[in-house]
């Protein structure tokens, strides 16, 4: 797939929002509601547009189109190639192996530190932004499973273990012993309590608090977050 697209836009090395349509760029219509900035387009330029969808009758002929089943993955395979940097895994900020907070109450009242044994395990293709915080497990292991993706200022608590594929975005703190499934995603600031189970494909809505395990898949917002409804296919931020 990306081979074609490279082949199909060899003259054009740079990308652009389709709000803004620049000479020499590639850009892309995510569904028929954004096709209407084509028609102000004035530029030699290409739009990955949605398959099925029809182009504006009074499109110049500078602008050409591509029809795409997956418009926006297409459009982000060619612009993170032309884009690349060097790849990392984590940002030279994140710090890992963190001491977990875990008290045990003494006799007298006082509190006694509990010495952490166990791990980080972080998995392939993991991203981690910056100043992030990943706590090592108590005595079982702390894991990233592969895929995952961590905007700056994650905190995950000790023994968490996290699915594929699994997004956080900037501020998501998830407190000891959370287990998260496949492909969830979560908005920034969201709150997880410890011990909390999450089953794959599901959202959590921006500053949600999640105090209790959440056995069906869909979209949950709120304080204390409760189900909103199901997740579209396709679905994306």
């Amino acid at each position: 797939m990306l081979e074609t697209l490279l082949n199909l836009f060899a003259n054009y090395k740079k990308t652009c929002s389709i709000t803004n349509i620049q000479p020499g760029c590639v850009t892309f219509a995510r569904d028929k509601h954004y096709m209407k900035y084509l028609f102000k387009a004035k530029k030699d330029a290409w739009a990955i547009i949605p398959w099925g969808t029809s182009t504006p009758s009074c499109s110049p002929e500078s602008m050409k189109y591509y029809w795409s089943k997956y418009p926006e993955y297409e459009f982000t395979l060619f612009h993170n190639h032309i884009n690349k940097t060097p790849d990392y895994n984590l940002h030279e900020t994140v710090l890992i192996n963190a001491e977990g907070l875990k008290v045990v109450n003494a006799p007298d009242g006082s509190k006694l530190p509990f010495i952490h044994t166990g791990k980080v395990v972080i998995q392939d293709d993991v991203k981690i932004g910056p100043y992030s915080v990943i706590h090592r497990g108590t005595m079982d292991n702390t894991i990233i499973r592969k895929g995952c993706r961590f905007g700056a200022y994650t905190n995950i608590g000790h023994n968490c273990d996290i699915g594929e594929n699994t997004v956080m975005a900037a501020g998501v703190i998830l407190n000891g012993g959370v287990r998260v499934g496949n492909n969830c995603w979560f908005g920034s600031g969201a709150l997880i309590r410890h011990h909390v189970t999450i089953c794959d494909n599901v959202v959590i809505g921006l500053g949600s608090v999640v105090v209790k395990d959440i056995t069906e898949p869909g979209i949950y917002v709120g304080n204390p977050a409760a189900y909103l409804k199901p997740v579209e296919k396709g679905w994306n931020f």
